[in-house]
C-alpha cells in the first residue's frame, strides 16, 4: 500500500518542484509566477477506521516573490470502510498584503458511526461482559440480531460535525528561534447521530451517559506564541518547538457550551549519527480544560494541534482511539527515527527507514474529581517503517502494542509524522 502510494505520488514532482525546494518567505525576483496544481490519490489502514481512501488535490499561487507559494488551496477527501468520512476545504496565504505574516483558513465535515466510547477518566475498561449485561436488562433475546448489534454497539458512538477553523501567526522574528504570535478561531456544530437517524445508538453506554446526545455549536477563540527553531519542518534533525497557546468558549460568542484551556507542546530533536541517520526526537504536552466541553472537544488537545488523545492514530498508538478522555492530559511521546537507505530515481528523492516509539500519558476527568487512579500511567509501544520523498512527503506504517489492551496490535498506515 504505501508504495503503491509513493508512485501516486511521483506525479507531483513538476507541479511541486518549486515550492520543495524552497524556504518560506520572500522569494527572488527568478520565481515563476502563476498557478500550479497538484494531485493525488490517498491510501491509508488504522485499526480504529479500516481501510481509507480519497484524494488531495492542491492549486498553487505563485508571484510577488513569495516561496514556495503565495497561496495555496487544498481539497481533501477521505471515507473509510467503517464509514468514517473526513472531507476539508483549506486556504494558505503566505505574507498577504506584504505582511509578515501566515494565514490559514479551513473549512470540513466529518462523520463517524463507530467512534469508541468507554466512559472518561482512565479506569473505563470497555468490558464486553457489561454490554451483554445491558442487553439482558434491555431484554433482547440470546443470538437474535437485535443483541448482536447492540452488543456490538454499546461502546460505540455516532455524530456529524461540520466544523471551520481560521489562525493568522504574525512573525516577530526570523530563524533562528523564529517567534510567531498567533490569534485563531475555531468553531463545529455536532449533530448526533447518522445521516438517516438523529441521536446516539439507543441503550449505548453514551445514551445512558448523554441522553439525546450532544447537539449544539462549540465556537472558541485561540491565542498564544509559537517558537521555532527545527531545521526542516517535516523531518526535523535538530532545534526544538514549543507552542503556548490559550482557548476560550462562551455563550457571548454564540457557543453551546462554556470551556477554558491552555495548552504548552514542546518537542525537540536531535541528530545522533553523522548525516542524520539517526534522529532522537521527543515530546511533552500538557493539556487542561475548566468548565463543560461537549465531549468530542474534551477528547482533542487543544489550541491548533487538534489531535485526539489518548487513543489512536496521533496520541496513544496501540489503543483504540478515543478511550482514555478527560479535561486534563499529560502526554510524553518518543520516537528513536533512522533512514537507512536513500535512492534517487527519475530525479527524485526517496528515503527508506524506520522508527522505535512509544506514547505515555497520565489521563484525569477533571481536577476535582479524576475518574480513576491518580498513579495511572497509560502506555503504547511500536515499530514503525518509514518512507520520504523528497524530504517533503513521509508516509509512516506504526505497529504498537498495549497492555491496556492485552498486547493486541494497533495498526496505522498514515502520511506525515506524529510531530
Amino acid at each position: 500500500m504505501t508504495l503503491a502510494l509513493a508512485c501516486a505520488l511521483a506525479a507531483l514532482a513538476s507541479a511541486s518542484d518549486t515550492a520543495r525546494h524552497a524556504p518560506e518567505g520572500a522569494g527572488d525576483s527568478g520565481q515563476v509566477e502563476g498557478l500550479g496544481v497538484a494531485a493525488v490519490p490517498t491510501l491509508a489502514y488504522n485499526s480504529d477506521e479500516g481501510f481509507g481512501t480519497g484524494g488531495v488535490a492542491t492549486l498553487y499561487h505563485r508571484g510577488g516573490g513569495v516561496l514556495p507559494y503565495r497561496n495555496a488551496w487544498t481539497l481533501r477527501i477521505f471515507i473509510s470502510t467503517r464509514l468514517v468520512q473526513a472531507h476539508s476545504l483549506t486556504w494558505d496565504a503566505i505574507r498577504p498584503g506584504g505582511l509578515p505574516l501566515r494565514a490559514v483558513a479551513r473549512a470540513g465535515f466529518y462523520s463517524t458511526i463507530t467512534q469508541n466510547y468507554c466512559g472518561v477518566g482512565n479506569a473505563v475498561r470497555c468490558d464486553p461482559w457489561q454490554a451483554e449485561r445491558a442487553a439482558d436488562q434491555a431484554g433482547l433475546a440470546a443470538g437474535s440480531g437485535e443483541r448482536q448489534d447492540f452488543v456490538r454497539r454499546y461502546y460505540q458512538m455516532r455524530f456529524l460535525r461540520f466544523f471551520g477553523d481560521a489562525f493568522g501567526r504574525w512573525r516577530l522574528r526570523e530563524l533562528p528561534h523564529r517567534v510567531e504570535l498567533l490569534a485563531g478561531w475555531r468553531g463545529a456544530y455536532y449533530r448526533p447521530g447518522d445521516f438517516f437517524e438523529a441521536g446516539p445508538y439507543p441503550g449505548s453506554l453514551y445514551a445512558r451517559d448523554f441522553p439525546g446526545g450532544e447537539r449544539g455549536f462549540s465556537n472558541q477563540l485561540l491565542g498564544g506564541v509559537v517558537v521555532d527553531d527545527r531545521d526542516h519542518e517535516t523531518f526535523p534533525a535538530r532545534g526544538y518547538l514549543v507552542q503556548g497557546i490559550a482557548r476560550g468558549a462562551s455563550h457571548l460568542l454564540g457557543s453551546t457550551w462554556q470551556y477554558g484551556g491552555i495548552l504548552v507542546d514542546a518537542s525537540w530533536f536531535r541528530a545522533l549519527l553523522p548525516g542524520q541517520r539517526l534522529v532522537l526526537a521527543l515530546r511533552l504536552i500538557g493539556d487542561g480544560v475548566l468548565g463543560d466541553p461537549p465531549l468530542d472537544e474534551m477528547a482533542r488537545v487543544g489550541g491548533i494541534v487538534d489531535a485526539i488523545a489518548f487513543g489512536g492514530q496521533a496520541m496513544g498508538r496501540g489503543i483504540r482511539e478515543h478511550r482514555y478522555l478527560g479535561k486534563l492530559k499529560l502526554v510524553h511521546q518518543m520516537e528513536l527515527r533512522s533512514q537507512l537507505v536513500d535512492v534517487t530515481a527519475l530525479q527524485q528523492e526517496l528515503s527508506f527507514g524506520g522508527a522505535l516509539f512509544y506514547d505515555a500519558a497520565w489521563i484525569g476527568y477533571d481536577a476535582a474529581d479524576l475518574r480513576g487512579d491518580a498513579r495511572t500511567l497509560l502506555a503504547g509501544a511500536g515499530i514503525s517503517f518509514r518512507f520520504i520523498w523528497n524530504r517533503d512527503f513521509i508516509v509512516r506504517t506504526d505497529v504498537a502494542v498495549s497492555p491496556h489492551e492485552r498486547l493486541a496490535p494497533g495498526i496505522y498506515v498514515i502520511v506525515g509524522n506524529v510531530f
